[in-house]
């Protein structure tokens, strides 16, 4: 019921699939349950610096102006290996009980190239590079990469970005989501 979704980005209907898990995830009885007392919150990692891994902070920089969430990692501010300890730290500290979405960019095969995913659980940060980074996250979208460089991997983000983003907007538009409201800033 609640497997990973995996959605192709071309798909002219993904975004609405995308937000229809992101609904049902948040709809489960213990986020539910946790949301009527703790905000939700948007952990973006990546870094503007690499192409293909700039997914979070151009996710998170969209999702800023248009919602009214506490967001983390933008392109201004972006959360990355560097500082991924620090911010969780910060947000458990400053948020104790929240909700995190967790967004990143994924290295896969060719196959699993274009591809979107949405699911329950830690996103683990870095493991396709093979780095040892913190678990976060109670519900996990990726973008999924075949190489982090190039003109194909700007193109991708573009796409990404924009889908995951109206996605997201879209599962969280007030009234599509009784009984979680946005925690005001």
């Amino acid at each position: 019921m609640y497997s990973c979704l995996w959605v192709d980005h071309k798909n002219e209907n993904a975004p609405a699939l995308l937000a229809a898990q992101i609904q049902r995830l948040l709809a489960r009885k213990a986020i539910k349950r946790r949301l009527r007392r703790h905000p939700l919150i948007f952990l973006c990692i990546g870094t503007p610096k690499i192409p293909g891994d700039c997914l979070g902070p151009l996710v998170g920089t969209l999702l800023q102006s248009h919602i009214q969430y506490h967001v983390y990692g933008t392109l201004a501010h972006p959360v990355h290996a560097l500082n991924l300890k620090e911010t969780i730290r910060h947000i458990h500290h400053c948020h104790p009980g929240a909700v995190i979405i967790a967004i990143d960019a994924a290295i896969g095969s060719g196959s699993q190239n274009g591809f979107l995913t949405v699911q329950k659980g830690a996103l683990k940060p870095g493991i396709g590079l093979g780095k040892r980074l913190p678990h976060i996250g109670h519900i996990q979208i990726t973008g999924v990469f075949r190489q982090l460089y190039g003109a194909n991997a700007v193109y991708q983000m573009a796409r990404y970005s924009l889908c995951i983003a109206r996605a997201l907007r879209r599962g969280l538009a007030a009234g599509e989501n009784p009984g979680i409201s946005p925690y005001e800033m």
